[in-house]
Parts: C-alpha cells; sequence; structure tokens
C-alpha cells in the first residue's frame, strides 16, 4: 500500500508543477519558479556539513563527514535548465552519512543559456579531474536522478572513451535516457505522471538541444555503447513517462555485458528516492541504495589497482 506520505507529495506536486505550457519560455519560467522554491526542508543531516568549492572551474558543493573514505558525484536533476544544490541536501547528505563519503555537487551549467554541450562538458570535466587529482576509482560512485541520470550516462560512456577508468558503481534515478520521444510510457503515463508530461519533456529537451539531433549518444545515452561500464542501479516508478528509459538502460546495459540492478515501484513520484527521509518508500529504497553502493566493493575491487576502503 502506498504511504500517505507519498499520496501527499503525489498531490502536491501535481498542484505545482503539472501544466500544459503555450511555449519553451514559459515552461523554463514555471519550472524554474519551482524548483529554485521548492518547499522542501533542505537540512543536512547531523555530522555532516557543506562548503563551496570548485572542480575544474565549475561551482560546486561539498557535503561531508569527518574523515571521509568514499567520494560519490551526483549530478542533479531539473530537465537540464533548472534545479538547486541545496534540495539535495537530505538525500545526499544522507548517503554522506551512511556511506562516509564526501558527495560532490556540480552547479554545471543550464539550458537554454548554455545549451548542450555545456552541461555534459561540465560534468565530464569534474570527472576528469577527481580522477587525476588522485581519487581512486575503487571509491568513487556516480549519482544523478532524472536529468541527471542522463548526464551520468553520458558522463561514463565520454569518460571510458578517453581512456578513464570507470568508478565503482552508478546509481540512476529515474534518468532520462532518450530525448528521442520514441519510449511508449511518454504517452502511456502522460495523466498518471504527477510531475512530468511528454510536451514538458519535448519543451525541456527541445530548450537543451536548440536544434541539435536527439538521437546523438552525447544526448541520449540509450543510443550509446554500454560496454565496460560499471554496475548500474536503475530506479523507475511504474506511472512515470520516464519509465521505459529506465528499462531500456538496463535491457541495453545487460544486453553489453554491464550488471544492472533495475528497481520499480508502483504509485511513486517522478525520482522519489530524493524525498528522503519525508516519504515511507524513500526511507526503504535508500538503505537499497546503499546497500548496492557497498555490495558494488567486492564486485569490482579486483578490477583496478586500489581497494575500496569501507
Amino acid at each position: 500500500m502506498t504511504s500517505l506520505s507519498a499520496i501527499a507529495f503525489k498531490r502536491m506536486f501535481r498542484a505545482l508543477l503539472k501544466r500544459e505550457f503555450e511555449s519553451e519560455e514559459h515552461a523554463v519560467r514555471h519550472f524554474r519558479r519551482v524548483l529554485d522554491h521548492a518547499p522542501l526542508p533542505s537540512n543536512l543531516p547531523l555530522g555532516v556539513s557543506a562548503r563551496k568549492i570548485n572542480f575544474a572551474g565549475v561551482p560546486c558543493e561539498r557535503l561531508a563527514p569527518r574523515n571521509p573514505r568514499l567520494t560519490i558525484l551526483h549530478l542533479h536533476g531539473g530537465a537540464f535548465i533548472g534545479g538547486k544544490l541545496r534540495t539535495y541536501h537530505p538525500f545526499c547528505g544522507a548517503l554522506a552519512r551512511r556511506l562516509q563519503a564526501q558527495v560532490i555537487l556540480p552547479d554545471y551549467r543550464l539550458a537554454p543559456e548554455h545549451p548542450f554541450p555545456a552541461a555534459p562538458d561540465d560534468c565530464l570535466a569534474v570527472y576528469r579531474e577527481l580522477i587525476e587529482c588522485g581519487t581512486d576509482p575503487a571509491d568513487l560512485i556516480v549519482t544523478g536522478d532524472s536529468a541527471g541520470g542522463n548526464l551520468t550516462l553520458v558522463t561514463l560512456q565520454s569518460a571510458r572513451d578517453e581512456g578513464l577508468p570507470m568508478p565503482r558503481c552508478a546509481v540512476l534515478l529515474s534518468p532520462g535516457a532518450d530525448l528521442s520521444g520514441t519510449a511508449p510510457s511518454w504517452a502511456e503515463n502522460d495523466h498518471s505522471d504527477v510531475m512530468l508530461s511528454q510536451n514538458v519533456i519535448r519543451m525541456m529537451g527541445n530548450a537543451y538541444l536548440q536544434g541539435h539531433d536527439p538521437t546523438d549518444p552525447k544526448v541520449s545515452p540509450l543510443n550509446g555503447n554500454f560496454e565496460g561500464l560499471p554496475p548500474l542501479m536503475i530506479c523507475a516508478s511504474d506511472e512515470e513517462c520516464l519509465r521505459d528509459d529506465a528499462y531500456a538502460v538496463a535491457t541495453r546495459a545487460r544486453a553489453a555485458g554491464t550488471e544492472a540492478r533495475l528497481l520499480t515501484r508502483p504509485d511513486m513520484p517522478h525520482v522519489w528516492p530524493i524525498l528522503f527521509p519525508l516519504v515511507a518508500e524513500a526511507r526503504a529504497d535508500m538503505k537499497l541504495i546503499t546497500q548496492f553502493i557497498t555490495d558494488a566493493r567486492f564486485r569490482t575491487e579486483n578490477r583496478w589497482c586500489g581497494r575500496a576502503s569501507i
């Protein structure tokens, strides 16, 4: 049975976000207004502090407990046009505390002012500098939600193509992996998704691409090569428009020999795990996410010279 807290958030999201827009400009203004002033607490857990830093010229926030032993690179969502780092403090702070990890949150450039490829360039630059400054790949995890899930896959595929080592694993929350608009769930779940619609996804995609080919693997990583990627955990709600993206990523990854674990739930909003600790299902799934990250050590520790330290 769906928790009362999840039902309440679904109703709130539908009231705040679900709209039909006349133009891309109207959609961008509305989503930024809501995302930038989200009525959600942004407290960090006890023992985790935040400070502003810079990686490869990209402004970032670092959330960390004392003496972190892992590094998590989290790429935030927001349809490529919005998203405030503070709204990720509860979720990323919980990862930091539970895994004794520093979490790096890049404030990558946003469309339409900075269209493709600004966002993936920034994310890859941060990943590259983390490796070059001595981060052990076995102690590095990449996570991302929604558009950040897209950027996570693009970053991993680009890093592999550059010859950079892969991280321990990656976690994708409701990733938008194909901007071409061919996934049946865009239309099938147009009403049931309380946050997104197929019209909104197309508008945000157009604002991000500004004429670039949506089938380019750097835009739609579902079309890219999944060989040699680290173990993936992919989460999606059965009622969201991006449901089929998650299933397709898992299928493509497994076909390429990459481990992929798929976590799906009914009656959940888009990227529900970031609602930790306010939603019961998010609290339960946080345990599954942290366990996946911990277990990935034993599946990948012989891949690199370094060893995980948890």
